[in-house]
């Protein structure tokens, strides 16, 4: 009986522990999409910079970057840039 209940109590930390570092991992590492997003993040606030963009575009771009901002910042869920990029684009 005790037997049985350690080999599933080691079971499940095993689990835990694989599932943790996979999702510490996955956070930490930056995707093929980083520099495409950077650029992207860039141009937009180049827009907000200047001084031949409407206020309207400047408006909408800094409301992008505000969302890429907010998704980077979810303590949540973890989005890849690959994600990011994909949820301002669409």
């Amino acid at each position: 009986m005790t037997r049985v209940l350690t080999s599933r109590i080691v079971k499940g930390f095993s689990i835990l522990t694989v599932a943790f570092s996979a999702n510490f991992a996955m956070a930490e590492t930056s995707d093929d999409c980083t520099a495409k997003l950077e650029k992207y993040l860039d141009t937009l606030r180049k827009n907000v910079a200047s001084d031949y963009i409407s206020p309207r575009q400047k408006e909408a771009s800094q409301k992008l970057i505000d969302k890429a901002a907010r998704l980077r910042a979810n303590t949540e869920y973890t989005y890849t840039d690959c994600a990011v990029f994909d949820k301002l684009l669409f």
